[in-house]
């Protein structure tokens, strides 16, 4: 019997140890590398109250709010993952539209169409790619060039979270706020122009005259960050606006190039140079097509119209 009954007190204990081991529960803080060991009091809708280990009658209700908890284990084996706010809790935007459709207002000014779609990934983030249509108003009053060609583009939107937290808080919109988008810009497009050569000769009264026409074929890429904000209204429309820095280049060749025969007249000719002007972002983006890696800029003004909302009411 004597020897039986360090066997029973050592049973006895473990089994005490293992009770008290299992009521434990624990929780995971962020920026915090240690595990508070616990005892989970309430998990109310925006904070949890517990004591700490081990449990006095004596010891004060502690506080966390659920943003600076990344997980709970309770001590019958139930875990608990919390979103670092609300900003980020996709319930909180079910009944939004997270999809859109946009037109930019600054192409269609500089001779060119351009669409584009973004479709919301999770609170904060986003997808955006788009297509242009180079040559709208080609030859439009003598100045603008002939062009005809395409860009595109397609880039990640990293919109901005308050870098504070009050209770409740949260997007107004899911697509709403500033942003900061990388994006990759190519564009591509042939260029046709008519040129006047004028040769005067004062001494016999006589000048001559040609035309060159020439099409040039030019290619660009760029890598963009672009800066903007968004706004949304009703759920329905928004405006989005944005400027962009980057790298890129490109380069041009000729694809043909004619000369007309030479005429000869007593009087002046008073003929066009067609000295055309650039558009700014008719072709896409701002960018040097002299072969080499340059900087390059952009600009957008866009409308859009809001749709896929897919949650049933």
């Amino acid at each position: 019997m004597k020897k039986l009954l360090p066997l029973i007190l050592l049973v006895v204990i473990s089994i005490t140890a293992s009770k008290f081991a299992n009521a434990q529960d624990k929780i995971l803080l962020r920026n915090k590398p240690d595990t508070l060991i616990v005892k989970i009091l309430e998990i109310g809708t925006d904070e949890v109250k517990y004591k700490l280990w081990p449990v006095d009658d004596d010891m004060p209700i502690m506080v966390q709010p659920k943003d600076r908890i990344i997980k709970i284990f309770l001590s019958n084996g139930t875990s608990m993952r919390f979103d670092e706010s609300d900003f980020v809790d996709a319930e909180n935007y079910v009944d939004q539209n997270k999809k859109a459709v946009k037109m930019d207002l600054f192409s269609i000014l500089s001779g060119a169409v351009s669409f584009s779609y973004e479709q919301s990934i999770k609170p904060g983030s986003s997808w955006e790619a788009g297509v242009g249509i180079i040559g709208v108003n080609n030859g439009a009053s003598g100045e603008q060039p002939d062009r005809n060609g395409a860009f595109f583009r397609g880039g990640y939107k990293f919109i901005n979270t308050p870098d504070y937290y009050t209770k409740g808080m949260r997007y107004m919109h899911v697509m709403k706020g500033t942003y900061f988008r990388p994006e990759i810009v190519a564009s591509f497009y042939n260029e046709k122009t008519s040129s006047v050569v004028i040769n005067n000769n004062w001494g016999s009264g006589t000048n001559t005259y040609y035309t060159i026409d020439k099409t040039n074929r030019y290619s660009a890429a760029a890598f963009m960050l672009n800066f903007g904000k968004q706004w949304v209204f009703s759920d329905i429309f928004l405006v989005d606006a944005f400027v962009g820095l980057g790298i890129g280049g490109g380069g041009v060749t000729t694809v043909s190039e004619t000369q007309s025969a030479p005429v000869v007249t007593t009087s002046y000719y008073y003929g066009s140079y067609n000295n055309y002007s650039e558009s700014i972002n008719g072709r896409g983006l701002i960018v040097d097509y002299d072969g080499g890696v340059n900087f390059a800029a952009q600009a957008g003004l866009k409308l859009g119209i809001l749709f896929g909302n897919n949650s049933k009411k």
